[in-house]
């Protein structure tokens, strides 16, 4: 068992609504929280919050009290998240994050949503805790592999026509390593565990194994990592007359009872000792394990086990893949949003992505690539584009889903 310090959830607000809607999203999570009402209450708490705590802060207080330098310069030893709900229809100026906000989270009418980006701001809040560490292993990982990273026109002689991958990009060695790794396990593996950084493809790597079990006759099935239910999964074997897999989700996104409920399900399974033709995979992000609940740590360590492990190496490995990444991302938005002002992708652009790829990881570059096509007004998406509008603020991603999800989600206020 980990000896870790119990985070604890302080809010600010005095909205009645706003605390009915905090109060549905943090239920069932393993954190403790507390609402506060009065600032002068909360600001006499603040000197006895650890490193791990975090303060919620709701912008509509700030027309008002003007608290937000004041919690901020008081909470820096802890965590604290600025956040506001945008009403249906809202438009962008209504946004209020302060620009030396860390942490910036829009509620949106609906709960689902709501709570998979409260759920992202805990895991990056908790993700920032354990940063140096990640640091130092990745440093290690870089200098154990010094030969690997300089031929970069090095081929595996395993790769071939046959074993070209569907979904992942594998101009790197590290990558055609892996991928022949992916085609000599995906035929007998029951459990197959994913590990690799933060943002990097865990799903596509799902996809890329369920298309060498069954050649995408099957599509691969997605869990909903906090709605994980046996039924569903027995219902789902006997559905099942040819291999298939399934993905669970990442390690830190399970909650309590959805590991409850699929380590139930592998019980059962293994009590009977019967094989099923519903193969499963499990992401986990390496260094991860301060900011996991405990009940998935086990998960994982029966993962190691009991299945197969696949590391897939990160983006500082991965240099050769980079430009082919950015031209298919970009290729892709451009046919879903022909609407979009840019049409090309520059050179210069492509060599300033490889030149910091070290500090990227592919969620990252997706993300540094879509916000910049959408908020450009040029015909061509220059390294320029990419510096300003690259993933640095977290308000970036909030405000982008914000102007577009409010539209289709305006008449949602339950949880789905």
């Amino acid at each position: 068992m980990l000896n870790r310090p119990i985070m604890s959830i302080h809010i600010l607000t005095t909205d009645k609504k706003m605390v009915d809607q905090l109060t549905q999203l943090f239920a069932g999570g393993q954190q403790p929280f507390k609402f506060y009402s009065d600032l002068e209450a909360l600001i006499s708490v603040l000197p006895k919050l650890k490193k791990v705590d975090m303060v919620f802060y709701d912008l509509q207080l700030e027309a008002t009290l003007w608290a937000f330098d004041a919690i901020h310069y008081g909470s820096t030893k802890t965590n604290l998240i600025a956040f506001e709900s945008i009403e249906a229809g809202g438009e962008e100026g209504e946004h209020r994050c302060p620009a030396n906000a860390q942490h910036y989270l829009v509620l949106s009418s609906d709960m689902r949503r709501s709570k998979v980006r409260l759920q992202q701001v805990i895991h990056e809040v908790d993700q920032k805790n354990a940063k140096k560490k990640a640091k130092r292993k990745r440093a290690v990982v870089a200098k154990a592999k010094p030969v690997v990273l300089e031929q970069s026109n090095y081929r595996n002689d395993s790769i071939s026509p046959v074993t070209i991958p569907r979904y992942l990009i594998a101009r790197s060695s590290v990558m055609q390593d892996f991928v022949a790794k992916i085609c000599e396990v995906a035929n007998n593996a029951s459990l197959v565990l994913i590990e690799s950084e933060d943002g990097a493809e865990f799903e596509l790597v799902a996809r890329e194994l369920n298309f060498r079990a069954n050649g995408d006759e099957t599509s691969l099935t997605v869990l909903d990592p906090m709605h994980v239910d046996a039924d569903e999964l027995e219902a789902l074997i006997k559905q099942q007359d040819t291999t298939i897999y399934c993905y669970v989700g990442l390690s830190y996104e399970l909650t309590r009872q959805s590991v409850e409920q699929f380590s139930h399900f592998l019980a059962q399974i293994h009590a009977v000792n019967e094989e099923t033709p519903v193969r499963f995979i499990l992401g986990h992000v390496i260094d991860s394990e301060e900011y996991v609940s405990e009940s998935a740590i086990e998960l994982v360590d029966y993962f190691r086990k009991s299945g197969t492990i696949l590391e897939l190496p990160g983006m500082n490995e991965r240099k050769e893949d980079v430009h082919v990444i950015a031209q298919s991302i970009f290729t892709t938005l451009r046919v879903a949003h022909p609407f979009l002002c840019t049409r090309t992708l520059s050179s210069g652009a492509v060599q300033y992505l490889e030149s910091i790829h070290e500090a990227l990881d592919y969620s990252r570059l997706v993300r540094v690539i879509r916000n910049s096509m959408a908020l450009t007004q040029r015909d061509t998406l220059t390294e320029e584009e990419l510096k300003n509008f690259r993933d640095d603020s977290p308000t970036s991603q909030h405000l982008i889903e914000s102007l577009a999800d409010e539209k289709f989600f305006k008449e949602q206020s339950g949880v789905a």
